[in-house]
């Protein structure tokens, strides 16, 4: 069995990923500053194997200790939703304005306790444990009249980052649940009408695939996570290859007039240079190593002086799409010493580039990286 302590769980986005969790058959501590609200909380939950309520203020160390006690008691957690936040004051004060104490109230709550409650569970955070620093749109965007609440969750995005990237056992989600009709949403827009925001039931599927799949560690939008991805386009990189008469001449005319940055350089059978070019490269090379890629990827001299290379995800189908479009190819496709799996091929003679090479990178262990 699962266990998950979740904060700020007595209403709104809380409760409604405590239900379902409940359902699923998860323990679960909760908390919330209201004992009234949390008491309701846990009649609704009454499915859960195991359930421990316990009321307090997240930004209370013996608070904390009381949250950690709890998980140990369960025998330790699998995850962790930091929910628990503060709007500040309502209506939203520009940030010339606003009082410092209460600035000081919104971090400690929605900045400093998520990270306290960590520190305060972390020997009881199994391998794998997953991490969810509920955040906001307003973290990244520059809402006016949103700067405390805003750049709170902006320290919390960053903090949850490093996080991810110190504890790699874990997985590390900030995760932007969207407008939602809740009471915190409509204290940020008082007197306004909120019923056209979505219910928090329509984020918690996004929260579930997050502690329940393998999702790398990372921000996420919680209405977006099981949306389909889109297929990745087959090709993904684009090079121009130059053989050049002289090659220090063409590597100061790119490097020094141009000022493009070399990614590579070469200077084993002949010379050979790769610039950066934006979103794609211009690699030249002279005679010399241009023979001795021909000899590796063709098996004889082409000595073509313009060559397009396409990265591709998978050189067999992108060969096939192209033969299809009249290239032909002039070797099969070959493994290089320098970590591509390549096949050359002549294009159409409407075409005025003749020669293009499909290039897939490849890992030492002869898998793809595509």
């Amino acid at each position: 069995m699962k266990t998950a302590l979740i904060t700020g769980a007595s209403r709104g986005l809380g409760l409604a990923l405590a239900r379902e969790l409940a359902a699923q058959g998860w323990g679960l501590i909760i908390d919330a500053r209201g004992e009234e609200a949390l008491h309701a909380a846990k009649q609704q939950l009454a499915s859960a194997a195991r359930i421990v309520t316990i009321g307090g203020d997240v930004s209370r160390p013996e608070h904390r200790q009381q949250l950690a006690q709890a998980a140990a008691d369960l025998g330790g957690l699998d995850a962790v939703i930091n929910n628990a936040s503060v709007l500040g004051p309502s209506p939203q004060p520009n940030l010339l304005d606003y009082p410092l104490d209460e600035l000081e109230a919104v971090y400690k709550t929605n900045v400093i306790a998520p990270l306290a409650i960590l520190q305060a569970v972390k020997a009881r955070l199994h391998p794998d444990a997953r991490i969810i620093n509920i955040s906001s749109d307003a973290g990244i965007e520059p809402y006016a009249g949103w700067g405390g609440y805003g750049s709170s969750k902006a320290a919390l995005e960053q903090m949850s980052a490093i996080l991810a990237a110190e504890n790699p056992q874990w997985r590390v989600f900030w995760v932007d649940p969207g407008d939602m009709r809740t009471e915190m949403h409509q204290a940020a827009f008082p007197g306004e009408d909120i019923s056209d925001r979505p219910l928090p039931e329509v984020s918690v599927p996004g929260l579930v695939a997050l502690l329940s799949d393998d999702y790398p560690s990372g921000r996420y939008r919680a209405r977006t996570v099981l949306e389909p991805k889109p297929e990745a386009p087959p090709v993904n990189g684009l090079n121009l290859v130059l053989q050049v008469q002289d090659f220090e001449d063409a590597a100061d005319f790119f490097g020094k007039h141009l000022n493009l940055p070399i990614q590579k350089e070469w200077h084993d059978t002949g010379h050979g240079a790769l610039f950066s070019a934006g979103q794609a490269t211009i690699e030249i090379a002279d005679a010399a190593q241009i023979a001795e890629v021909d000899r590796v990827e063709v098996g004889h001299a082409v000595n073509d002086s313009i060559r397009l290379a396409l990265g591709v995800r998978d050189v067999h189908q992108a060969s096939t799409d192209v033969q299809a479009g009249g290239a032909e190819a002039l070797h099969a496709v070959v493994d290089t010493d320098w970590g591509h799996r390549n096949q050359r091929l002549s294009l159409p003679d409407n075409l005025p580039v003749k020669a293009l090479t499909l290039f897939q990178v490849i890992e030492p262990n002869g898998k793809d990286q595509s």
